[in-house]
């Protein structure tokens, strides 16, 4: 095979398939169709607040136990995971009837 027809092979695979492939994300459609809220433990510190930043594109944003249960009776979506301090992770376990570790 000739290197001009490996390379116009090579330009039709790519113009057929990029198409197919754009904006295709299995991962982050499965995660947007079944994580409705999403909630992390967090600390309120610098070291944990920019990494968060740089897992999730955007600051933490702290939310209360009242917030995610309401949240979750109006089926609201969240894009971005929410953060609960350890005390406020306890009770929402505690109202969800989650065991938590000791």
């Amino acid at each position: 095979m000739t290197r001009t027809t490996m390379i116009a092979c090579a330009a039709l695979f790519a113009a057929t398939a990029a198409p197919a492939l754009a904006g295709q994300n299995p991962r982050a459609e499965q995660q947007a169709s079944t994580a409705r809220i999403v909630v992390v433990q967090c600390e309120r510190d610098a070291l944990t607040q920019a990494s968060f930043r740089r897992n999730h594109g955007a600051r933490p944003e702290f939310v209360t136990v009242e917030q995610v249960l309401s949240a979750r009776a109006s089926g609201e979506r969240w894009a971005t995971p929410r953060c609960m301090t350890a005390s406020e992770h306890r009770r929402l376990s505690q109202r969800l009837g989650v065991p938590t570790a000791l």
